[in-house]
């Protein structure tokens, strides 16, 4: 497994690289009213209206830094049970930004290198194995199929999947 190492406050993290579809420099972001502090904006992508995550908010650090290394990850956060559905065009996955700090290191590592997390915490589910490096290191893995159960509301998510009962419903308001 490839994985895409990056920084929160003085911690290390990492999404699986399979699920990256690009990193951008951090750019201005269209605020959303009343949206959680973790929902750093909304960016217009290709088309599409793209939540953009500030992870140090989500995981109760600080927001992430801006430095010239603070990027945003644009990520495939398809769950797990709309990916075992008969294959996705592209503008049917769920996209979702994650504001990350120096998102450079992309790290091999075997899936016997990952130890499952000693703590499951409810407000954290996409909180995920740890892979232990040299010098005893911890990097924690985020599960970004995870992450679209963190927003309100499906009229946050764009593009909603059409096969998927959501998709029929309307937005709340």
């Amino acid at each position: 497994m490839l994985l895409l190492a990056f920084t929160i406050d003085a911690n290390r993290y990492a999404v699986d690289a399979a699920r990256v579809i690009e990193v951008v420099p951090r750019v201005r972001l269209r605020t959303a009213p009343l949206a959680p502090g973790y929902l750093a904006g909304l960016l217009s992508y290709r088309g599409r209206i793209v939540p953009i995550l500030e992870l140090g908010l989500l995981i109760g650090s600080d927001r992430c830094r801006d430095r010239l290394a603070t990027r945003i990850l644009l990520v495939d956060a398809t769950p797990a049970r709309l990916e075992a559905q008969p294959a996705r065009e592209p503008h049917e996955r769920v996209v979702m930004g994650l504001v990350a700090e120096q998102a450079s290191d992309l790290l091999k590592v075997e899936s016997n290198d990952l130890i499952p997390a000693p703590v499951r915490l409810p407000n954290a589910p996409f909180l995920g194995p740890i892979v232990r490096q040299d010098r005893g290191q911890i990097l924690q893995l985020i599960e970004v199929e995870k992450l679209p159960a963190m927003l309100v509301g499906q009229a946050v998510m764009a593009d909603p999947v059409p096969d998927s009962p959501d998709a029929a419903r309307e937005p709340r308001s």
